[in-house]
């Protein structure tokens, strides 16, 4: 199972009263309070732990920096490789000095392929076997700047999480270049990031 379909579980119910029990324990001297009630102190203490980093961790605490890229002149053939190759769905378009200046997305091939009406993998297959031909044809020998998306959706690394999970949801969209003031690109926020971070909160 991928990290992105694991079930989320409530903190709470990964306690049972033994645990609580052993847990008090080991704590010196007389502790006057249920099982019960300490599953819920427990409960609202991680809750607010939570809120609380949710609401002060900036895009690079938790933004991948290490980021697969794109030039605005890599020939699309290229830049599908390797998106299909580490399995990603999105590339940052940047200059050499390391600009970001669109993002090439899964979307943006399907928008360009076949008649431009298909909005998924599965459409374009069909499509091509209805018709029998190659639904890449519209695409072939063009380059990754002529379908990006533009201009591109950034944030600074010192945007704050839940701003960044709004942005997300506002625009509609998986994935967010972080950058200096200057635009040069200096990590990736996804949807899956902000998911693995916070699984018990709903961030998107």
């Amino acid at each position: 199972m991928s990290e992105t379909n694991k079930p989320r579980l409530d903190p709470a119910e990964l306690l049972s009263d033994e645990d609580v029990y052993e847990a008090m324990k080991k704590i010196p001297g007389y502790l006057d309070i249920s099982a019960g009630d300490f599953k819920e102190l427990y409960l609202l203490a991680y809750q607010h732990a939570e809120t609380r980093l949710y609401n002060s961790l900036r895009a690079a605490d938790i933004m991948t920096r290490q980021v697969l890229t794109a030039r605005p002149a890599t020939p699309l053939a290229e830049a599908a490789a390797l998106m299909a190759r580490h399995h990603i769905t999105g590339l940052p378009v940047v200059q050499e000095d390391g600009t970001v200046v669109g993002i090439l997305s899964e979307q943006d091939f399907f928008r360009n392929m076949g008649d431009g009406h298909q909005a998924s993998c599965m459409a374009l297959i069909a499509d091509s076997l209805v018709s029998g031909g190659c639904c890449a044809l519209s695409i072939r020998g063009r380059t990754a700047e002529e379908i990006m998306t533009k201009p591109v959706v950034t944030v600074l690394e010192n945007a704050l999480l839940h701003g960044v999970g709004k942005l997300m949801r506002e625009k509609r969209i998986n994935r967010v270049p972080v950058t200096d003031n200057k635009m040069r690109l200096l990590g990736i926020l996804t949807r899956s990031d902000l998911m693995h971070a916070f699984p018990e909160r709903d961030t998107l």
